[in-house]
Parts: C-alpha cells; structure tokens; sequence
C-alpha cells in the first residue's frame, strides 16, 4: 500500500526541449474534449470522473471533474498547451495521450478477468493512439516491482543486474510495437520510456528500499554514477509526462538524501541539495526542472529563505527563461502573501480554552452546539489537503454552512505557513494551528491515516469515521453529512 503511495506523488511533467525555452517552442493552449461512457452504468460504483494534467511551471496538478448522467454518460473540457499523458481516474486510473484540439471519446468497462480492473476504449480523435497505448502498457515486458522487494544479501547488486540485462527486453518490445504505429505522439512516448524507464527505476528503487529499511544503496555510492549517463531531455521526450516528471521527483529525492551525507549538524540539507542540484543544471534540461521542483516545493510551502539567499547563485545557472521566469513569479507572489495574507470574512483563528489536548476535540463538539462536526486534518506541505482547498472544500462547506461545522486542525507544520495557506486558499471554517505534541494526542484518538485525514462526528459527539476517503470531492461525503444532518 505504502509503494502505491509513493507512487501516488509522482507527478505528470510537460516542458519544452533544452535547445529551447516555452515561448520559443510556439504552443499555444487549446481545449480538450473528453467524454464518453460507463457501460454499464452502475459498474464501478462511481458519480464522477476525474482528469488530473501536471502542469509544472506551477509544480501542481490541474484537476477536471464530470458528473456521471444516470444512463453512465460524462463528458468535460480542459486545457493544454501541448500534447501530454493525462490521467483519468474511474475507480481506478489509466493514461490519455491528448493534444489541444482534440476531442476524445472513451468507453469504460470492468475487465472481464478481474473486478479490480478497467479497459478503456477509445473513439473520436486519437483513437487508434489511446487503444494502443493501453496495449502497449499492458504488455509491457519489464515488472520492477519483485525486485523491491527482495531481502536478499546481493539485492542491489542483483537489481542492477536485473536493470541492466531488462534493458534489452524494452528495446526489443519497442522495436516491435512501433513497427505499426503511425501517430508520432506515441512513437515519442514509446521512445522516451525506452530512455528514462530504468534511469528512473532505479533511483525509485533506492528511494523505496530506503523508505523500509531495506538494504539501500548509499546515496554518495557508484551505483548512482549512472546519473552522469542519463540521457538528454529532448522536447520530443516530454508527451510522456508521468514518467519524465517522476524522473524529476525521484532524482530530487537522491539530491536530498546526499546533502544529508554532505552536511553539518545546524547546516540546510535543501540548500544543499539544492546545490547540488543546481551545479549539474548547465545546459541540462533535466537538472533546471529539478532546481526548479526544490524552489517551487520551497515556496509552495511559503519558505522564501532559500530563494533569497540562493536565487543570485543558482537562477544564473537556468538555461530555460519559462523556468527561471516560473521561480522568480512564484517568489513576487508568496513575499507578497507573507507580507499581507487577507483572510476570509469566515475564517475564524482560534485557541483551544483547555491545556490538556486530550479533551480538545470535546472542546470542538461542545462549540459546534448539536451540529455535525467535519474536521479536516490538514499540514500546510500536504499537496493534497491543498488540492482539496482549491474546489471541493468551498463548494462542500457552502452547501453545508448552516449545518455542519467544519473546523480546521493544522499539524505537523510551520507557524510562518498557517495564514498565508488560510488565506491563499481561502479557507472558511473554524481553525487551530496544533503544536507537535498536541498533534501526537488528537492523531491518536482519531487514528490519523496521514494528511489529508477528515474526522466526521455527529449530533451525538460520536465519531463516525476518520479516514482519507471521506474528502469534500468524494461524492459520498455529501451523501454522510446529509444523512447524518438529519437523523
């Protein structure tokens, strides 16, 4: 469950090639149509579907939702500004190659070999490119998952064997596949998961083994020498856009987890990494992305320190002006935020009144006078508690704002965060920033899943249930906080 979290964080990437910068590429965005059809209609046990496009000049996801119609029927628009892998989710995800323009239509159905699977079928434009796409991945020849796994004394030794020997086996794959394959959006994105599929794989490997504990290659060690042979991110590269954009993720993370080798106790392991980071970043497309992913995630989280104090060192080093243009404008946006976050008329900050935290949350129910009681557990780094900020948790608590309280409990994150997050998302409710100790007790009794966790309690002061899936975008949280308002 843990790797498909992991993975989960990956990120979809779409930029231009390294000769060029974004505005020189010429793209221009267009619209996207994509729709199509549940067969049958109540198979999956869904209301909605999803589309999620990286778009990471921002460093975040742009989210397209749709409604299913009672026959199974859905249909949404969205933008791009090249052709990408999208990824749509309906109850369980595959990729979309699309392009501006397109107009995409999908039948989903269960596999007829497993519940747990779906397959997609595509008509309208791009057809024959997403059918044989999922074909592709199918059957695609390499599984590196086993090799996780393996507790043996030799694992990483035999794992590069085993990447080193498989490497052949996608070459191969592909030089079939694409003997029939005539649209050059796939034939790129076949190319470049041959490139970066085990380049990638690899630093994953030894992101997960260290993530258990398992026998895990040291980060300053020649199994990463590799890094230095990777090949050169061509335009033509980025329609692939999980894998690339993993390929960013997972080699920031080897960054970080050598500046932890590198550094004195008291010393930045971002700055570091960030250094390091930044020293290979001439000329390689790559490595601005990766600058550019250690800035964002800084900012995003309302850290301007790093940027001030190595913006005149590293920007320099970008060759890509969207990139360096892309940091520099998130900078002027958070400094601004920090310096004048506005809240919102219905955001209340408030003190628990109590100073014993194992009462608190009887504190929240006595305040919420016989209401129902949301508790979004949140932290101010949490991409997905903010992805839920953005849309769903607005449109839940106006439809709710009379009957439910929702209260906002902040864990695990920097004071200098909490109102610039309240106030760039603008976020209503009742809301306490929790010291790491009061964090430790409300986790315990509300057994915290992670961040995002939502707690629901009812009239009674009972706790219903306190988990991930309850979010204010999961249909079925309309459904419980009706019910329960009026029971």
């Amino acid at each position: 469950m843990k790797k498909v979290i992991l993975l989960f964080l990956a990120v979809a990437v779409m930029f231009g090639c390294k000769e060029k910068t974004m505005e020189q590429v010429g793209s221009t965005t267009g619209i996207v149509k994509i729709s199509g059809i549940v067969e049958p209609a109540d198979s999956l046990d869904i209301s909605q579907i999803q589309v999620y496009a990286y778009d990471y000049l921002k460093s975040d996801y742009d989210e397209y939702n749709a409604d299913l119609n009672a026959d199974g029927s859905f249909q949404l628009e969205m933008e791009l500004s090249d052709p990408r892998e999208v990824t749509v989710f309906a109850s369980r995800p595959f990729s979309v190659l699309a392009a501006p323009g397109d107009s995409i239509y999908v039948a989903i159905s269960k596999a007829a070999d497993s519940t747990q699977l779906i397959e997609p079928y595509f008509t309208g434009d791009r057809a024959a490119t997403n059918n044989e796409l999922q074909r592709y991945l199918r059957g695609f020849p390499v599984d590196v998952q086993a090799q996780y796994n393996n507790e043996a004394d030799q694992a990483v030794e035999e794992f590069t064997a085993f990447a080193k020997a498989e490497q052949q086996s996608i070459i191969d794959y592909n030089k079939t596949f694409l003997s029939s394959i005539e649209d050059p959006i796939l034939q790129d994105y076949i190319n470049a998961r041959e490139k970066f599929f085990f380049p990638n794989s690899k630093i994953d490997y030894a992101m997960y083994r260290d993530y258990y504990g398992l026998e895990t290659p040291a980060a300053d060690g020649e199994y990463f020498n590799f890094i230095d042979e990777i090949p050169e991110i061509e335009k033509s590269d980025l329609v692939n856009t999980t894998l690339i954009q993993r390929l960013v993720y997972t080699l920031k993370h080897h960054y970080q987890s050598k500046a932890r080798l590198l550094v004195d106790d008291g010393d930045s392991i971002d700055k570091k990494a960030l250094e390091l980071a930044a020293a290979r970043s001439d000329g390689s497309l790559l490595h601005d992305l990766v600058t550019h992913e250690f800035y964002l995630n800084q900012l995003q989280d309302h850290n301007v320190e790093i940027y001030e104090s190595t913006n005149e060192q590293f920007l320099s080093k970008i060759e890509d002006e969207e990139i360096k243009n892309s940091i520099t404008s998130r900078y002027e946006a958070e400094k601004k935020l920090l310096e004048s976050p506005e809240l919102p008329e219905e955001a209340e900050l408030l003190e628990f009144e109590s100073a014993n935290a194992a009462t608190y949350l009887d504190e929240i129910v006595d305040n919420a006078n016989g209401k129902v009681v949301y508790i979004d557990n949140w932290a101010t780094w949490c991409g997905p508690c903010k992805s839920e900020f953005k849309e769903a948790s607005p449109k839940l608590h106006d439809k709710f704002n009379d009957d439910v309280e929702f209260v906002y409990l902040c864990h695990n994150s920097e004071r200098r965060a909490y109102l610039p997050s309240i106030a760039e998302f603008k976020i209503k409710g009742k809301h306490y920033f929790l010291s790491d100790e009061e964090s430790k007790i409300i986790s315990q009794q509300i057994e915290l899943e992670g961040f995002p966790t939502y707690t629901v309690i009812n009239k009674s002061g009972e706790i219903v249930l306190s988990d991930y899936i309850h979010r204010p975008s999961y249909p079925a949280t309309t459904e419980l906080l009706t019910k329960l308002i009026n029971e």
